[in-house]
């Protein structure tokens, strides 16, 4: 059980007053959702610095991720068998070494490992940019992102700026073949026709809403 201090029990009250006055001033939905789960917050934000300072990553960041992926629910479960806090499918955790996605310690550790390796595959992106990419490889897979980027090009836009490559995303549904016949010699996305993309999306979108949330209520608390 969560030993609350009296350090803790402030900062959850400042964070209280700041994110209640977000939703009546400005009606910040997002700052309500934190609020409700910032005891699960501060219950594992000791294990979410330490693998994302292993990782050279933003605990914040993977904050948002957990806060996006399962509402620090341990025990969540998608239709699609995504299992965890972290909701990694089968075959990723065990690729990862995870064990057990439902432990939570095992969950955070394999993916931050796993979201730093996607980090990674962007090194000419910006920061801001490879953070976005990578939240979209996670969300989306790898492969779809890969195939977006050679739209990206393609299109002689940039394919390593995530504004560019958000709108090649949307180009990766069936209605779209004149456009693959023009960019593979098969005709078709090399990693298949990508329906989800709207949830990829708002997935990037929602992830960097909670992100920026958390860094700003951070600097007020320590300020």
């Amino acid at each position: 059980m969560l030993k609350i201090t009296r350090r803790i029990l402030i900062r959850l009250i400042l964070c209280a007053v700041l994110i209640v006055g977000f939703v009546v001033f400005v009606r910040d939905l997002n700052g309500v959702r934190l609020l409700v789960l910032s005891p699960k917050i501060l219950k594992y934000r000791p294990v979410i610095q330490e693998h994302a300072a292993m990782h050279q990553l933003d605990w914040r960041l993977i904050t948002a991720l957990i806060v996006q992926e399962s509402g620090f629910d341990e025990n969540a479960e998608s239709h699609a068998g995504a299992m965890g806090l972290m909701q990694l499918m089968p075959d990723t955790a065990k690729e990862l070494g995870v064990t057990d996605p439902y432990n939570a310690n095992e969950s955070i550790a394999g993916a931050t490992r796993y979201f730093r390796s996607l980090y990674d595959l962007y090194p000419n992106s910006s920061h801001p940019n490879r953070v976005r990419i990578a939240l979209a490889s996670y969300n989306g897979g790898r492969g779809h992102i890969k195939d977006a980027q050679q739209i990206t090009a393609h299109r002689h836009d940039d394919p390593n700026q995530w504004e560019c490559l958000s709108k090649s995303l949307v180009l990766l549904t069936e209605k779209d073949k004149v456009l693959h016949r023009n960019v593979w010699e098969a005709g078709v996305p090399p990693h298949g026709y990508f329906q989800g993309y709207p949830e990829t999306l708002d997935y990037v979108d929602r992830v960097i809403r909670y992100y920026q949330r958390l860094c700003y209520y951070s600097k007020l608390i320590h300020r």
